[in-house]
């Protein structure tokens, strides 16, 4: 069975940062198959039992789901000093970490976080999370070419096996449903692109289980998680 220090298996077990899991364990709040451990970085076999004494309160997880505008960068701090998203949250959300991304002219659904690890699981494409976006696209799109759309695609990169639908047609232009498992730089606008689709507009709707339900453009709504 695999070796674990033992900050890391309570830093997954509690989904904090690992320095926040060797404080934990320095104070003694860590029990390791019933025995009370105080050595953050003692070797323990994958499968021993974490135990967090009653007296001990876990920091609860933030969760912010942003209902992001177009024409703002998913960054910090932009050199070319466009808005970012950080200009449409209260300057206490200013050292919360987005999830993914979305581009200058996308918007809709960008979750952003204070637990790193929260951050790693929900962005790893192992975890295959379903994102959903609504796309208005121009071009011709017809079942021939949506069938060759819903393949896995090789091009520049490899893109996974997307599920996309048509939820309206007129003329020239479409209504798009884009279901991905994984968050590659601009990938809905270069499947389009290989298509012969050009994006009138994009918007992300859902990541996982988190809706925009509610929430106003260039708002949010912040939750805890256990």
């Amino acid at each position: 069975m695999q070796l674990l220090t033992l900050s890391k298996k309570v830093s997954k077990h509690l989904k904090i940062s690992r320095k926040k899991a060797e404080e934990v364990i320095k104070k003694g709040f860590i029990l390791v198959n019933k025995i009370e451990e105080k050595r953050p970085f003692i070797k323990i076999l994958d499968g021993s039992t974490i135990e967090i004494k009653k007296k001990f309160n876990v920091k609860k997880i933030q969760l912010l789901i942003f209902n992001k505008p177009k024409g703002c960068i998913t960054t910090r701090n932009d050199e070319r000093k466009r808005k970012t998203i950080y200009d449409f949250l209260p300057k206490r959300f200013n050292n919360f970490h987005y999830i993914g991304r979305l581009d200058f002219n996308s918007e809709g659904l960008l979750l952003l976080t204070d637990n790193t690890n929260l951050k790693k699981k929900l962005e790893d494409p192992k975890s295959e999370i379903v994102r959903r976006y609504i796309v208005k696209v121009e071009g011709s799109l017809n079942d021939k070419k949506l069938k060759s759309m819903n393949q896995k695609i090789y091009s520049e990169f490899t893109y996974k096996k997307p599920n996309i639908k048509i939820i309206n047609q007129r003329k020239n232009e479409g209504l798009v449903m884009f279901e991905l498992k994984e968050g590659k730089n601009r990938e809905i606008r270069k499947i389009c692109d290989l298509f012969n689709l050009r994006v009138i507009n994009l918007k992300r709707v859902s990541f996982g289980k988190y809706h925009l339900k509610n929430i106003p453009l260039g708002s949010y709504r912040n939750m805890t998680i256990e």
